[in-house]
């Protein structure tokens, strides 16, 4: 899996230039056998679709608000479909601006600019300054309940509007500096605290904050449940649970370990980003921290800092997916995918050989799909293909399998031929010797596998039925 963080740059007012970039990303992901693209379509109160609830984002034109005369997000959803790659559509939470300046205003408002007083203030109630040491991020509160059912409205809005395949939500947090700044102190915060109706179980000011955080994670649950259950819910989370220095429940009042305890995620994405040998933060021991302590009945995904591969190196991250393996982890998140520009063609071949399936997740909704119908090896021009009637079911793909015999088994992955696009009813068996055997079945978008068609010798003189 691989997180596409759209940079904008010279791609800014050239929508051929953007689209090119996501198509070449997304064929080299698909190429070194990944599944799953995280897009980013919001990053700080505006967006990269047409919205009725925030403004287009400035990284597509240069201007907040201006439209780009194109819809990345669609566009985006289309490519990873005909590639077969889940799109994971990704929203920084919180964060609501990222200037020297306030934003301007636009239809519909940013909204930092709507609702200045959604601002994170700290312990003295001042409001969070738009110099560092804030790295340029302006926060809303999470103790605001305005603040987290607007971020409902752009979760709600995507799920309306788009066939996207999950939600990913990073920042879902308190800033950098809560402990040392006090945030937040903002009035709606501060009330609500001290009211007995917002507080009744009198919790401390910052088990209080986590419960903000908790809230809008359920709520987000709630929501994605209701309109679209199949599709997935996620969030990057800090590499280390807890503990002393940057932790997640500590440092910025997040609890990802209570959002997996009553199941209102699938999977999360702790951000791992040391090397094996840190210090203070080893690789290892953390992950395996995630897995023993943490993870409950879902699923853990450590994120790998490719965005730092000039200093660990990709023998280092290499190594790194290799003992995600070892630990029974099921699949690992790249961050970003502009890390992986000069070694997208060492990543299919020396770590990831084969295909893989995105994780099952039995507590989701739904039954496998049908075995294909009509299936049929036929000659084509540029030699034979497998041929198949489609199956109903929601985003369905297909996974082609080969083997010397009849008795194929679809529990060993170099089985694999290829896993193909959505609603893609035809496969090439280039490559697939004369006398081998070839079947196909049906996956769906939650990586359910429906039954195996009846085993096919391929014969490239003839087609076989």
């Amino acid at each position: 899996m691989s997180r596409f963080e759209y940079a904008g740059g010279q791609r800014q007012n050239n929508p051929e230039a953007a689209k090119a970039y996501i198509r070449d990303t997304f064929e080299k992901a698909r190429a070194a056998r990944m599944n799953m693209v995280f897009f980013q379509v919001r990053g700080n109160g505006d967006v990269l679709y047409p919205s009725a609830v925030e403004p287009w984002s400035t990284v597509l034109t240069g201007t907040l608000g201006k439209d780009p005369g194109w819809d990345p997000l669609a566009f985006a959803i289309g490519e990873a479909q005909r590639l077969g790659l889940e799109l994971h559509a990704w929203l920084n939470t919180f964060p609501v601006w990222r200037d020297s300046v306030m934003p301007p205003a636009t239809d519909p408002p940013n909204p930092l600019y709507a609702h200045p007083e959604w601002l994170i203030c700290d312990r003295n109630g001042r409001p969070m300054r738009l110099d560092p040491p804030n790295n340029n991020y302006l926060w809303a509160s999470p103790g605001n309940p305005a603040v987290r059912e607007h971020v409902l409205k752009v979760v709600g809005e995507v799920l309306q509007k788009y066939d996207v395949d999950g939600i990913h939500f990073d920042y879902i947090r308190y800033p950098e500096g809560t402990e040392e700044q006090g945030y937040s102190h903002d009035a709606v915060s501060v009330a609500r605290f001290n009211d007995v109706s917002s507080n009744p179980g009198r919790l401390s000011w910052e088990d209080w904050q986590r419960e903000q955080v908790n809230q809008f994670v359920f709520d987000a649950y709630h929501l994605i449940q209701t309109q679209k259950p199949h599709v997935k819910m996620s969030a990057s989370v800090i590499g280390e649970y807890t503990g002393t220095g940057w932790t997640a429940y500590e440092a910025v009042l997040q609890d990802p370990r209570r959002w997996m305890e009553v199941g209102k995620i699938d999977f999360i994405v702790p951000m791992v980003y040391w090397e094996r040998a840190h210090p203070t933060k080893p690789f290892i021991p953390l992950i395996m921290e995630w897995q023993d302590r943490v993870a409950y009945e879902r699923q853990v995904l450590p994120g790998l800092a490719t965005r730092l591969i000039d200093r660990l190196g990709w023998e280092e991250l290499e190594a790194q997916v290799d003992a995600v393996r070892e630990t029974g982890l099921p699949g690992v998140v790249f961050y970003s995918a502009a890390g992986l520009q000069r070694v997208w063609d060492m990543i299919g071949e020396r770590s990831f050989p084969y295909w893989a399936l995105t994780p099952p997740m039995a507590w989701k909704p739904g039954q496998p799909p049908a075995a294909p119908t009509r299936v049929a090896v036929v000659s084509m021009p540029d030699g034979p293909a497998l041929t198949w009637d489609s199956v109903e079911g929601n985003g369905i793909s297909y996974i082609v399998y080969r083997s010397a015999s009849a008795a194929i088994d679809t529990k060993d992955v170099f089985s694999i031929l290829t896993v193909t696009g959505r609603r893609v009813a035809s496969a090439s068996l280039t490559g697939v010797e004369e006398g081998e055997f070839v079947a196909v079945a049906a996956v769906d978008r939650l990586g359910s596998e429906g039954p195996i068609s009846t085993p096919l010798r391929v014969a490239t003189s003839r087609a076989s039925r």
